[in-house]
């Protein structure tokens, strides 16, 4: 019955030396990556773009001989800017689709409910474009599983407070903030930043993400008579403020959050976007030489000039791959630790010579720029 017994054991240990394991390297399989954004509902035109610049970031990856020799693929889910869908979506990734690491998503709210399930599956998350604090803040310091490659909102409001009182002049400042996480982040840290620039906050008034007349909310807020209004929110709603502020009178300045930079909004305000400002972390004309390569590349694939969304995915999706070459092995957990170590991988964001660092909570700094509409197009004033 031993030799039996041992007999068994030998075999076992034999079939169990041929049966490959599942995402080491020097396989020959595809390394699994997870993308979920908004596709539909009212962020999805942010998040159509951002999936392009994902997209483009696997497609260069695999031209190049993907990870070590190993194929980049993607499994996408569509979370539709709800928390209920974006965990849902998560579970589907790990469980069913297998990934590694998750791209996404875009919606801040979703993120933090998201990010959560993920943690417990030790599947690491970097962000496409979430941009509330209160993300990364969620990560226990020294462990993030949630991943920010650009400023989060309290340094993205605090240097657009800046550039609203230095650059714009403006002293007076009225908020016009979005009911959900990533607008009222944005607009607290502005009740405390524009007062140490030596502006003043003169009126706030918020909107539920769903709303498109905002009539009532601007003539409230042309009563304080401010050189400059804030919008903290997402780009549909915002492009009907810019438009309905002009056709309510407003001589204001109007500045947009950093969702707001896009062609799009452009496109969606018309004409009334002339002036418009907004903080930008990438435009075409970037003088950042890693984000001057990613424009010419992108011209010529995509026959379009790239904007921030595309370079938000692309960007998430990089730093992925990156951290899959570099991973001692191809699984959350040694994905996570290369993404905490990383401190040397180029940003296609940010000026010149901006690199993916990150902090004990998972996010990234680096300086900002403020971009005009000046004749129908963004003008990125120079860094200070």
């Amino acid at each position: 019955m031993k030799r039996i017994a041992m007999r068994r054991a030998v075999m076992a240990l034999l079939a169990a030396a041929v049966v490959p394991v599942v995402g080491a390297q020097g396989t020959n399989d595809p390394v699994r990556l997870g993308v979920m954004l908004p596709l539909t509902g009212p962020a999805a035109l942010a998040g159509s773009s951002i999936l392009e610049g994902i997209r483009f970031a696997a497609d260069e990856a695999n031209a190049k001989g993907g990870v070590n020799g190993r194929k980049v693929q993607l499994f996408v889910e569509n979370d539709e800017g709800s928390s209920t869908k974006g965990v849902t979506a998560v579970r589907k990734l790990v469980e069913s689709d297998k990934v590694v690491a998750i791209s996404g998503t875009y919606v801040s709210a979703v993120a933090l409910a998201a990010s959560k399930v993920a943690r417990e599956f030790k599947v690491p998350m970097v962000s496409a474009g979430s941009t509330s604090s209160n993300v990364t803040d969620a990560n226990t310091s020294g462990d993030p599983w949630f991943f920010r490659a650009f400023p989060g909102s309290d340094e993205q409001a605090e240097q657009s407070a800046r550039d609203i009182v230095k650059k714009l002049n403006a002293k007076k400042v009225a908020l016009i903030q979005e009911n959900s996480i990533y607008g009222s982040s944005l607009a607290e840290q502005m009740k405390k930043v524009i007062p140490q620039y030596g502006g003043q906050i003169v009126g706030v008034e918020a909107y539920n993400p769903d709303e498109r007349d905002f009539y009532s909310v601007l003539t409230k807020i042309r009563t304080k008579q401010p050189d400059a209004i804030y919008i903290a929110g997402l780009m549909d709603a915002g492009a009907q403020i810019i438009k309905q502020s002009r056709e309510a009178g407003l001589k204001a300045e109007l500045v947009g959050s950093g969702s707001m930079m896009s062609d799009k909004l452009i496109e969606l305000a018309g004409p009334a976007s002339e002036g418009f400002a907004v903080s930008s972390m990438f435009e075409p004309s970037t003088p950042n030489k890693v984000g001057q390569a990613f424009t010419a590349s992108w011209r010529q694939k995509m026959k379009k000039e790239p904007d921030v969304y595309s370079a938000l995915g692309y960007d998430s999706m990089h730093l992925l791959i990156e951290a899959a070459r570099r991973a001692p092995k191809v699984d959350g957990a040694s994905m996570q630790s290369t993404l905490k170590g990383m401190k040397d991988v180029p940003l296609v964001q940010g000026p010149d010579g901006t690199v993916a660092k990150f902090d004990d909570k998972g996010s990234c700094s680096f300086k900002i720029g403020l971009a005009v509409v000046r004749n129908g197009k963004r003008q990125w004033l120079p860094f200070d």
